[in-house]
Parts: structure tokens; C-alpha cells; sequence
């Protein structure tokens, strides 16, 4: 805290360690500052940020503590988060996204640019800058593959030559770059955030599918200015349109073959680490009833479907069920018989409409609550379904803690824990598993295939 009681976030700080600061400014009512030096002993969790770039580009806060004593953070902030909601538990131990001899794993395959200047006024693609830049380009991130290090070069040479300018607010052309890596061919796709639409955008296409061979597709995306350089409709979905290549990417989480596109989510780590615990942790079965609730793109339930036979995916907007239905397809053919339904009318109808058909079944359910947890209602029509086992899985330590009370009210918390989603970053997703202790088997199997509606 400061003298007047607001509150000091110091970027490079870490708790309990007494130092001297540099205050850097004010953001939502929160004051900042820059750690200088410790003042005294400096903490022994501190080390030696080993990127050049740490503190302009800030992507990175945890880089200046030892990696284990990440995991304490990031424990920390879950335990908070579940001693906030009165909860009585401990927090397991943090799953690493890296060993100890490899912290600088490449973990990454999808990194967001945006579009400013030099210092000499040329065009320059890079990451909004912490400490007040307005771009700090990052080619030698270790945090992204080899590939979209390479990819960021080659653009931000075609952006300089071809002289396609950056929006400032009132003219110029580009705004935004966003680059994807598949972790399964290592092809490259490129989407640009346009103010309006030019010819020369064409030629930076051509270019950049020539300048590298894993650029497999380059796509485009005008955003209206004023606003967010990225504008999504009313279901969040983006309008793309494609200058090059390839609109779809692989990927295998769990070794489950998808294609994704530029509009869809991408996930923050491809393998899914804390999405195949959550699958692994509700035990399914062939013959089991599962229902996925606020998945992204569909994989729990797909993932579910591979052991149960069927699945059920809801809360899904129309776009993205329709990608879902698209690579439930390959799942039919890795697995015989395997099916999954998805449905994207509101969750509280989708789930009243499908209550027939699941009960009798206590169905497995796991629920993807992403930052902002998921409404009472929808949980306490869950629990309506009499679950065996229920899965919480969440990004937000705090919304999940709530959801996880909700639902420790008709089932028995079994275990919460963290997994790390990027090294060097206080960002984790949760896993918390839930069982009834009704260990009554179900009377009835999983439901058959059947259309369900959607709007």
C-alpha cells in the first residue's frame, strides 16, 4: 500500500522482500511501480531475468523468481482464492509446464503483435510495451516456437519494405498481427488487423508465403476504428478473410486429431495438460452419460466421447459448434461408433431439453468455466441432473473458488489443483474434482445419437 492507502502493484517485486521502488505511473485505480534493488537482502527466490527484453515487454512478470518458487505464487493465489470463499481444503501441488532444466521451454504457439513505429518513424511489429514503449518488437522470444520467431522477422521486414503503415488514430492501414503455430505440422498462420482493407495487403501475402516455408495461410480481419483491434460480433466470433493458403490449423490435443481456424479460440497450450486431468479425473467409461458445459471449441467433449461412446457439448455459439460438429467427424473415424452432439442454444434451455434425456443416467460433467465462472443457475440445474462426478475447470481463481462452493453444496470436493499454463507467468488453469456421495450406478445408459436443436 501506498501512504494514502492505495494499493502498489511493483512489477519485479516479489512479497515479503523489502525494496527500493520507482513509482511508473497509475492504472484502474491502482498505483505502479518498477522494482529498483532490494533494500537489504534480496529474497531468495530472486534471480537474474535472462531476457534482455523482461521489463520493457512485461509478458513475462515471474521471470525474476526461481521457477519452483513460481509454483508458490501461483499455489498461492488459487489457496486465496479458495480460503476467499470459505472453503475449508488445501490447494495440490502446482502440475509444471516445464522441468527444472528446461525453463525456457517453448510452450507458446500463438502470439498477438500490434502495429506501431520506431523511433525513426519506420513501421515496427512487436508487443505493447510495459514500461510505456508502444511496441517492443520481441523476434528472440524463447517463449514461441522457432517458426513464429522466424514468422515475426520475415513480417516485420515485408512490413517495413512494402511501407504499410500502422494505424494511429487516423490514418495508416495495419493495426494488429496475430500468428499461430500448429504443434503438429509446424505450419504458420498469419492474420492481420486492418483499419480498411488495400491492394498492398495482397503482396504482403505473396511475400510472406514465400519468405518462409511453414507460412501455410495469411487471412484478414477489418476492424472499425475507433475500438479494439479486434472486433467480434455479438457470439464473439471474428470476420475473416483469407489473402493466402490455408484456413485451418492441426492440432492433437491428447492425441485426438481437430482443425482449428483463424476465428476460432486457440488454446493457450495445444496439448491440453489440464483439460486431459479433467477428462482423466471423471473415470469415464463406454456406456457412460457425459456432458461438456463452456468449452471453447468443444474438445472435452470430444475427448469424452473417445472413452464413453457419447457426449454432449453445450454453451457453445453456433460458429463454434459448427467446428465442433466438423471434427467430431475425425472422431467418428479414430473411434467407431463414437459420437458427439453439440448444441448451441442458451446452457439453462439446452440443458432443461436434454434433462430427459439424462436422467436415470447421473452423467459425468465437466464444466469449463474460462475467467468468469459460470452463472448459479446453470450449476444448480447441474446438480439437478443428480452427477456422479463433476469436473470444475477454471482460469480465474476467484470465480472458480465461488463455482466451487456452489457446488460443494450437493457433492464433496475431492481435490483443486493448478496447472501451470506458461513458465514465468502467474497464469494457471484449475482443476477441481467433485463426487457425489451417492455411489449409486446409474439405471440407465448413455442416450444415442440424436439431433438436438439449435438456433
Amino acid at each position: 500500500m501506498t501512504g494514502d492507502g492505495t494499493q502498489l502493484a511493483v512489477f519485479g517485486g516479489i512479497p515479503g522482500e523489502r525494496a527500493r521502488v520507482r513509482l511508473t505511473g497509475t492504472l484502474r485505480r491502482q498505483d505502479r511501480a518498477r522494482w529498483v534493488a532490494a533494500a537489504g537482502a534480496a529474497h531468495p527466490s530472486r534471480v537474474e531475468p535472462w531476457c534482455d527484453r523482461f521489463v520493457p515487454c512485461g509478458r513475462c512478470p515471474l521471470m525474476h523468481i526461481h521457477p519452483l518458487a513460481q509454483h508458490d505464487v501461483i499455489r498461492g493465489l488459487v489457496q486465496d482464492g479458495i480460503d476467499a470463499a470459505e472453503l475449508n481444503g488445501r490447494v495440490d501441488h502446482v502440475v509444471p509446464a516445464f522441468t527444472p532444466e528446461s525453463i525456457r521451454t517453448e510452450l507458446q504457439y500463438e502470439i498477438n503483435l500490434v502495429a506501431g513505429y520506431s523511433d525513426r518513424q519506420s513501421p515496427r511489429i512487436g508487443v505493447p510495451g510495459h514500461d510505456g514503449r508502444e511496441v517492443v518488437p520481441v523476434p528472440g522470444c524463447l517463449m514461441v516456437p522457432g517458426t513464429l520467431r522466424e514468422t515475426m522477422k520475415v513480417l516485420a521486414h515485408h512490413v517495413r519494405e512494402l511501407e504499410i503503415w500502422p494505424w494511429n488514430g487516423k490514418v495508416g492501414t495495419l493495426r494488429a498481427v496475430q500468428l499461430r503455430c500448429s504443434p503438429v505440422t509446424g505450419e504458420v498462420g498469419v492474420l492481420l488487423s486492418v483499419a480498411r482493407p488495400s491492394t498492398i495487403l495482397s503482396e504482403l501475402a505473396d511475400r510472406l508465403a514465400s519468405g518462409h516455408p511453414a507460412i501455410a495461410g495469411v487471412a484478414m480481419h477489418i476492424s472499425q476504428p475507433p475500438g479494439f483491434a479486434w472486433d467480434r460480433d455479438e457470439e464473439g466470433e471474428l470476420g475473416v478473410g483469407m489473402l493466402y493458403g490455408k484456413a485451418l490449423l492441426d492440432l492433437a490435443p491428447g492425441g485426438m486429431a481437430m482443425r482449428l481456424g483463424f476465428s476460432d479460440p486457440w488454446p493457450a497450450r495445444p496439448d491440453e495438460p489440464a483439460l486431459l486431468d479433467a477428462v482423466t479425473a471423471l473415470r469415464p467409461e463406454p456406456g457412460d452419460a457425459a456432458v461438456e458445459i463452456g468449452g471453447l471449441n468443444g474438445v472435452g467433449a470430444l475427448l469424452l466421447a473417445r472413452h464413453t461412446g457419447w457426449a454432449l457439448g453445450l454453451g457453445l455459439t453456433e460458429a463454434r459448434a459448427r467446428r465442433a460438429r466438423e471434427n467430431s467427424a475425425s472422431l467418428a473415424v479414430a473411434v467407431k461408433g463414437a459420437s458427439a452432439e453439440f448444441d448451441s442454444e442458451p446452457v439453462l434451455d439446452a440443458l432443461a431439453a436434454a434433462h430427459g434425456r439424462l436422467d436415470g443416467r447421473r452423467p459425468l460433467v465437466l464444466i469449463n468455466a474460462g475467467t468468469k465462472g459460470i452463472p448459479d443457475p446453470v450449476l444448480d440445474a447441474i446438480l439437478a441432473l443428480d452427477p456422479r462426478r463433476v469436473v470444475l475447470l477454471g482460469a480465474n481463481p476467484r470465480s472458480f473458488a465461488k463455482n466451487l462452493k456452489r457446488l460443494s453444496a450437493g457433492l464433496s470436493v475431492v481435490r483443486v489443483t493448478p496447472h501451470d499454463v506458461a513458465p514465468n507467468t502467474p497464469f494457471a488453469d484449475v482443476v477441481g474434482v467433485l463426487e457425489s456421495e451417492d455411489k449409486t450406478l446409474p439405471t440407465a445408459r448413455s442416450p444415442r445419437r440424436k439431433v438436438v436443436r439449435s438456433r
